[in-house]
């Protein structure tokens, strides 16, 4: 599971920003690109350098789900997204406020794998270019992430995706309700 969608499958997502994840030990990290570097990690589901991003208490929420410990963060989010690839995440706005940073964020992706949504709608690839627009908080302890929110509607990404019949655009859309039936 990687952050956009629920549930996740297998592995093809490819790394394309340039936002290094700094080492332990270096020298005081500058805290945007600790944000950057989070933000492309858990999009992708990169695991691997969560410990030198986040405490070990972190917090992390977002539309599909929240855990409370860095160890459940990486559980949830251990595989990387597959329905995307050559993605690029550009940091448009970048506001800090004490050890709290915002960062406005969209996310440019080449849709080249099939997608399961919401358990039931498989919805095949097409090849074409989605964007999705969002924002992401995060609360800093010394130079690690221990908050970390992200406020997006992953159903951006449904309305540009041709041949998805109304009634499931409408289903996945933002007046959706969780009780909305497919019929």
């Amino acid at each position: 599971m990687a952050l956009l969608f629920q549930p996740r499958r297998a592995l093809t997502a490819r790394r394309v920003a340039d936002n290094a994840a700094p080492q332990r030990g270096d020298r005081p990290a500058d805290r945007g690109v600790v944000l950057r570097a989070a933000l492309e990690a858990v999009v992708l589901a990169d695991a691997s350098h969560f410990r030198d991003l986040f405490t070990d208490d972190v917090t992390f929420t977002s539309p599909h789900l929240a855990v409370t410990s860095q160890a459940a963060m990486q559980a949830v989010l251990g595989v990387p997204e597959d329905s995307l690839s050559d993605v690029l995440i550009e940091v448009r706005l970048l506001e800090t406020a004490g050890d709290t940073l915002l960062a406005e964020w969209r996310l440019d992706a080449r849709f080249s794998g099939p997608l399961l949504f919401d358990d039931n709608l498989l919805i095949e690839p097409t090849g074409g270019r989605v964007k999705l627009t969002g924002a992401s908080v995060a609360e800093f302890r010394d130079d690690r992430i221990c908050a970390f929110r992200h406020y997006f509607d992953d159903s951006e990404l449904i309305e540009q995706i041709p041949g998805v019949p109304a009634q499931l655009r409408w289903r996945f859309g933002p007046f959706a309700s969780p009780g909305d039936d497919l019929d």
